[in-house]
């Protein structure tokens, strides 16, 4: 009898470890996409529970689980997901706890009314005397990954340096001191990435400077290498780490790279010779093969905060990106359309959107620009528990902007990019943007081209942003020469690179 009794107590137990019956699964589930999404648009077609995990209770001891699940959505509308001004396939993941991976149905064209979406998904609930109640922000983390770095200099540490030349350079038993670790970390970064470029072009390799190893250049690059290499072609192209936009500028305007990916506003500078280029002089060398896509300019405040407009930024403590960044090239030339000169803030600084989001949250600062494609990894996850909103540019703003800034495009966030984003945000953006070599040879740039603009599973390689990548918006924010091939691809006539208007 005493087991019975034990076997009947663990029996109720499990039962309550494994969450929500089906139904109430639904209902949630139902519940997540309708305040997600455009009313009408989407359908929960079909639900099929997976499995479940425990989760750390809460402070007065009530149990929490892991739901996962597999969802069938049916579109009840034709939708574009490459429209630049659309939902994006991580949006859908972030509302459903699910990562770019687990997004699947997207097609390369619109898809059409009745068409199936298939999201592998996940929620946590949390026992209460009502029953399993969903956590509010209870999304699985969508990225194991630090905050998306977009074209920000990346942060490398000196041990990982040190471990890959542990033959030859010897640390002494009492560590190094900061300063030291610092100038190794630098001076190993460039001698790698330099070693590695140089061993490339030696092997007759096709190099193309993507970007920090865990940001969205260097997934869409790695997408891109895969497709070649489907159905067992050998690849002769490799895709080397750097610090992002200028670094990848500078590679292929002294001829140390074939391709790369750079903002089309840090590609004009480059090619006119301006901003951090002016040492260097114009990359003549540099011509456009397409824009991919959009990157745009993030202003983001808390929910509480009352700054409403760019003009609420004097006086204020604002981080404007890492200094050899495109979000500080872009935060500058907003300012400065604004005429807002930097020393008309209380505090103007330099750490880059990670530290600057944990920087917003402590109350260190009032706000922080960020370029990055949208939706930000890290600014879904951060809104999902701490409201932020975002400060628009739009109107006369953005066309002062866009005047003095050749490259950048108008663009529109649309409603619940982040959790809690109720409206559209107007704002500006940057295009990420192929570039290569004006002498690239014009059958192997029309067959770049054709890699990355058809046929190419970005989604499988976890870049939401490489959905966005459509021949119909290739010829967006390009301010510098066409290649030939790009222009016989695209139906475009070359042009010179456009100078910026008068001020």
């Amino acid at each position: 009898m005493k087991w019975s009794w034990l076997f009947l107590l663990l029996s109720l137990l499990a039962g309550c470890s494994r969450g929500p019956d089906q139904d109430a699964l639904r209902n949630n589930v139902q519940e997540q996409i309708d305040k997600g999404f455009k009313s009408g648009l989407l359908e929960l077609a079909a639900l099929k529970r997976l499995g479940s995990s425990p989760q750390p209770a809460t402070e007065n001891g009530a149990p929490r689980v892991l739901i996962y699940y597999n969802a069938t959505l049916r579109l009840k509308e034709g939708y574009d997901f490459k429209d630049w001004e659309a939902m994006s396939p991580a949006t859908l993941a972030q509302v459903l706890g699910a990562r770019e991976k687990g997004v699947r149905g997207v097609k390369a064209k619109e898809n059409q009314p009745g068409d199936l979406l298939y999201v592998y998904g996940s929620g946590t609930f949390e026992r209460s005397a009502q029953g399993w109640v969903a956590v509010t922000g209870n999304q699985r983390d969508v990225s194991p990954a630090p905050a998306d770095p977009g074209n920000a200099a990346a942060a490398p540490s000196s041990k990982r340096y040190l471990d890959q030349l542990a033959a030859v350079v010897q640390v002494g038993p009492g560590g190094i001191d900061a300063q030291a670790d610092a100038i190794i970390s630098e001076e190993l970064d460039h001698a790698l990435r330099a070693i590695q470029r140089r061993r490339a072009r030696a092997q007759e390799l096709v190099t193309i400077a993507s970007g920090p190893a865990t940001g969205e250049y260097a997934r869409v690059v790695e997408a891109v290498l895969a497709n070649l290499r489907k159905g067992g072609r050998k690849s002769r192209a490799l895709s080397v780490e750097t610090e992002g936009s200028i670094e990848n500028a500078l590679l292929v305007g002294r001829g140390q790279a074939d391709y790369a990916l750079i903002q089309s506003d840090v590609a004009w500078l480059a090619a006119t010779g301006a901003g951090p280029f002016a040492v260097d002089g114009p990359l003549a060398r540099l011509a456009a093969l397409g824009s991919l896509y959009p990157e745009p300019v993030h202003i983001v405040v808390s929910a509480k905060s009352a700054i409403r407009s760019l003009e609420d930024l004097r006086g204020k403590r604002v981080d404007l990106g890492t200094p050899q960044s495109g979000t500080r090239i872009n935060a500058l030339s907003v300012l400065q359309a604004n005429r807002i000169a930097a020393k008309d803030l209380a505090e103007a600084r330099g750490d880059g959107p990670q530290a600057a989001l944990h920087a917003l949250r402590a109350g260190r600062i009032d706000a922080f620009f960020s370029t990055v494609g949208a939706p930000a990894r890290e600014l879904q996850r951060v809104a999902a528990t701490f409201p932020i909103r975002l400060v628009p540019i739009g109107g006369s703003a953005a066309s002062r902007l866009i005047a003095e800034q050749p490259g950048l495009v108008r663009i529109t966030l649309p409603a619940n990019t982040y959790p809690g984003q109720t409206e559209p945000v107007a704002t500006v953006a940057a295009t990420a943007l192929l570039v290569a070599s004006v002498d690239t040879p014009a059958d192997e740039a029309k067959a770049f081209l054709q890699l990355a603009y058809e046929g190419t599973d970005y989604l499988a390689f976890g870049s939401a942003q490489g959905v966005r990548i459509s021949k119909a918006s290739g010829l967006r924010g390009i301010a510098i020469p066409l290649h030939p091939a790009a222009a016989d691809y695209f139906g475009a006539k070359p042009a010179a690179a456009k100078p910026p208007a008068k001020k």
